[in-house]
């Protein structure tokens, strides 16, 4: 039985993914509705103020929670004190369902980050402590706003874990080349 010591650049992992999936949806947003897509583009002021306000309102606040979903696993990891995952099917498979409670209440803890960070880059400069708690705390602790960012949570963090095992898995083998 191999096994391979775990490499955990999560944080990295998941920014890769993230852009690949930010990419791919304007990509299809693009291809699917190109007038609405150019209309936004005008009443925003051109393509670059698009793209600031794609940074501004999806960019950065998505990465505050690839980072924080990249604390929560790596203090799993440690907490469970996991160093190595055996390459047979039934531990890879328990190695993904160990990080399943992690990420499904990873949403709890990482919202008030992404939103405050969202709200502090998007109501600049004129900030209104009613709207921010009602409307970007209070407001995103609910059920079909839970459901609404499980899908990617899920995505994100289990894409991130398998990039990182099957990184750990290539350094481990042995080079053929000589």
């Amino acid at each position: 039985m191999n096994s391979t010591r775990l490499i955990r650049n999560l944080f990295i992992n998941g920014l890769i993914v993230l852009c690949t999936l930010l990419v791919v949806a304007e990509a299809v947003s693009w291809s699917v509705a190109t007038e609405a897509k150019l209309n936004i583009v005008n009443q925003n002021g051109g393509t670059l103020s698009y793209l600031n306000l794609l940074v501004r309102r999806i960019l950065l606040p998505e990465t505050m929670m690839v980072f924080v979903l990249a604390m929560l696993m790596n203090w799993t990891c440690y907490g469970l004190k996991i160093r190595f995952v055996d390459s047979t099917w039934s531990a890879l498979i328990r190695y993904q369902l160990i990080f399943l409670p992690t990420l499904l209440i990873a949403y709890v803890i990482f919202i008030p980050f992404t939103q405050s960070l969202r709200y502090l880059l998007i109501a600049f400069p004129i900030y209104s402590f009613d709207i921010y708690w009602h409307n970007y705390i209070l407001g995103n602790y609910t059920f079909p706003m839970y459901f609404r960012y499980l899908f990617s949570v899920l995505f994100i963090g289990y894409s991130t874990l398998n990039i990182s095992l099957a990184t750990g898995f290539s350094r481990s083998r042995p080079s053929t080349a000589q």
